[in-house]
């Protein structure tokens, strides 16, 4: 610890997870340190703070994400990236003008403060929507890689890091909560999840079953698409016989292709013969989860009996 002027310095890699923590919070009200706070100090601190990720609160990380990401201003890197800027030639100087608005901010002087765009605003799409928030930051950093210090780049992977674990990655009892409603109902959560990636559906009726629960069709001018779609609410792996079963279906009704949902997963046989076929797509219960997070919500297991009865009106 070592004082420079007014503040503190603190060596943030030479202090635990919890002291780093400790002096992030408390400068946010007395701004008394100075301390790297726009990033992680050390991998072993994010790997730490991630997996007690659950025992966080949604403030907690919000406060960090807003740390981590750029709200704004002017970092003393851009003047040195100025002087580069000013030692080209005019026709370089031009071309870096008309290739990046960063130079254009670079050297405004009405924007000379605000140089940097501010990204926390993407704090404000958690939790309901972590995917377009990481989008968001990919598409920032993306635009901005170029001129950003080593411990921003940091910063942004860590935030994207923190919003996969806290708002994506975490684990909830998926497949017991899908063992305890009855099999048509899981059939209706396929057929929910179907029509939100933009497929018309059709249930088959339970005294008629052709092989498959669910029809599906994507019809428009670019493509078309018949899915026989067959929802199997096992504890056991599925077996190559069901995947024989439903390939049978398709050319009978030429349907395009077989789609096989679990919630358990698909012995080696059944993955081999799906891949020989071509025809055919198998969803294991990890997959099945990570389809409904991107294509629903993030908590869509809480909502199975809304979907239920919204996918009800429209069938």
């Amino acid at each position: 610890m070592k004082k420079t002027k007014d503040k503190v310095l603190i060596h943030a890699t030479k202090i635990s997870l919890d002291e780093w923590l400790n002096y992030v919070y408390a400068n946010e009200k007395t701004d008394s340190f100075l301390i790297l706070d726009c990033c992680f100090p050390t991998d072993e601190m994010k790997e730490q703070y991630i997996k007690d990720i659950d025992q966080k609160t949604d403030k907690e990380v919000k406060f960090l994400l807003s740390k981590f990401l750029i709200s704004g201003g002017r970092f003393n890197s851009d003047n040195i990236i100025e002087d580069f800027f000013f030692m080209q030639p005019i026709e370089k100087q031009e071309q870096l003008l008309n290739s990046f608005t960063y130079y254009q901010r670079l050297i405004s002087l009405k924007d000379w403060n605000v140089l940097w765009p501010s990204i926390t605003w993407i704090v404000d799409l958690l939790p309901s929507s972590p995917y377009d928030a990481i989008n968001a930051i990919n598409s920032y950093y993306s635009a901005h890689c170029l001129f950003l210090t080593d411990h921003r780049i940091h910063g942004i992977s860590d935030a994207i890091s923190l919003i996969e674990a806290k708002y994506i990655s975490h684990k909830l009892p998926i497949r017991q909560i899908l063992l305890d409603i009855p099999s048509r109902d899981f059939e209706l959560l396929t057929a929910y999840l179907y029509n939100k990636k933009g497929y018309k559906i059709r249930i088959t009726p339970r005294t008629r079953d052709g092989g498959y629960d669910v029809l599906a069709i994507k019809d428009n001018q670019r493509e078309y698409e018949k899915l026989h779609i067959e929802c199997k609410r096992y504890t056991e792996k599925v077996g190559v016989q069901i995947i024989r079963g439903i390939l049978g279906t398709l050319n009978v009704e030429n349907a395009t292709k077989g789609v096989i949902v679990t919630t358990s997963d698909f012995t080696k046989t059944a993955y081999d013969e799906a891949k020989k076929s071509c025809r055919l797509e198998l969803i294991n219960i990890n997959e099945f989860d990570k389809d409904m997070r991107e294509n629903t919500e993030i908590n869509w297991i809480q909502k199975i009996p809304q979907f239920i009865s919204e996918i009800k009106k429209i069938l």
